[in-house]
C-alpha cells in the first residue's frame, strides 16, 4: 500500500484571524479587504458534539484531551445543533469575518478530515504551506488520503483568489464527484441510445 506523506507546514502558527462579534461590532478586527486572498479557517469537532455539549476551551485543549497528535486544530471552533457538519452557507453568511484567514502567497487553503472507523471524526480548514515528502515539493491543488488502520487522513488543497467570497475550502468534493458520476451515466446512456 502506497502511503500518501503530505506534511503541513506552520500551518496554525503563521495563519491570521480576522473576526467579528455576533453583534455587528468589527472594531477589535480590521476590515475584510477585496484584494487580499481569504481561506475559511475554523475546526469543526465532529459528530461527538452537538447543543447538549458543553465546552468552553480551546483547541489546545483540546488536543490535549483527545491525545490527538499530529491533528491541526484552527479557531474558533464550531459545534453544530445536531452533530451534522456546519452549514457553510449559515457560517458565510452570518460569521464571514470570524472563520476566514488571510492566506499569503506561498501558502494554500487547506480542508484536513480526520476519519475513524470510515467515519467523519472532525475537520479543519486553515491557511497552511503543504509540501510533499514523496517529491519535497510545494503542493498547490488536489486531494490526498492516508489510511493507518481504522484512522483516515484527507487533506484537501486549493488556492483561492482575491476578493470577498466563498474560499475554495469549502466542502465541494462531494459535489464535484456527483457531477463528474451524472455526467459519465448521462454519456453512457446517450451513447447507447443512439
Amino acid at each position: 500500500m502506497k502511503i500518501l506523506l503530505v506534511f503541513l507546514v506552520a500551518c496554525l502558527s503563521t495563519s491570521a484571524v480576522f473576526g467579528q462579534s455576533d453583534n455587528g461590532n468589527s472594531s477589535n478586527f480590521p476590515e475584510l479587504d477585496p484584494s487580499w486572498h481569504y481561506c475559511y479557517e475554523f475546526t469543526w469537532f465532529g459528530p461527538d458534539y452537538d447543543n447538549i455539549t458543553r465546552y468552553n476551551n480551546t483547541c489546545s485543549d483540546y488536543l490535549d484531551e483527545t491525545r490527538a497528535d499530529g491533528v491541526p486544530c484552527a479557531p474558533p471552533i464550531v459545534i453544530s445543533y445536531d452533530g451534522t457538519p456546519p452549514d457553510m452557507d449559515y457560517l458565510w453568511d452570518n460569521y464571514k469575518s470570524s472563520i476566514l484567514c488571510k492566506r499569503s502567497k506561498n501558502q494554500v487553503c487547506v480542508k484536513y478530515t480526520y476519519y475513524f472507523n470510515n467515519q467523519v471524526n472532525n475537520v479543519t480548514y486553515m491557511c497552511a504551506k503543504v509540501l510533499s515528502l514523496n517529491s519535497n515539493t510545494a503542493m498547490s491543488s488536489g486531494c490526498y488520503r492516508q489510511s493507518l488502520g481504522a484512522y483516515d487522513t484527507e487533506v484537501c488543497i486549493c488556492k483561492s483568489g482575491p476578493g470577498i467570497y466563498r474560499p475554495c475550502n469549502r466542502a465541494i468534493a462531494s459535489k464535484l464527484s456527483w457531477s463528474l458520476i451524472l455526467l459519465c451515466i448521462l454519456y453512457y446512456v446517450y451513447r447507447n441510445a443512439f
